[in-house]
């Protein structure tokens, strides 16, 4: 049985970043909805059990604010890879002479990881058309 070693360790706790990450934007869009359903509730005329505006059928509950952030955290994350598997790929070395950069494949990865956790961002709930003259 493996060992769980420090290097590891600290990709793990970049992994539960990201994860966090994900659960504060899932806590900041259900308040969104709820400060939403408050500001509606006061609007005279209207029911207040009537339903809140939906997103369009497909539309993802994340955004990503810069595509070019996410290309550089995979390819962050791929470069940690590759110097784990010793700069091999498909049987090719691409760099020669690396011993020294091989012990610090964990660096990469979670860089790569909590940068990507930060480049996702909360699509905030529609307003209705009669909410916006307010």
């Amino acid at each position: 049985m493996n060992k769980i070693s420090t290097e590891l360790i600290v990709v793990i706790a970049a992994i539960a970043v990201f994860y966090l990450r994900i659960a504060m934007l899932r806590g900041q869009k259900k308040r969104y909805e709820r400060e939403l359903a408050l500001k509606r509730r006061k609007v005279k005329g209207r029911s207040k059990g009537s339903p809140l505006p939906q997103q369009p059928k497909g539309t993802p509950p994340y955004t990503v604010r810069s595509w070019f952030l996410v290309v550089i955290s995979i390819l962050l994350m791929l470069a940690g890879v590759i110097a784990y598997n010793e700069f091999y790929l498909l049987k090719w070395q691409i760099v020669q002479n690396a011993e020294a950069y091989i012990p610090y494949w964990y660096i990469p990865i979670s860089a790569g990881v909590i940068l990507l956790a930060f480049t996702i961002g909360i699509r905030k709930p529609v307003l209705d058309v009669e909410d916006k003259d307010e």
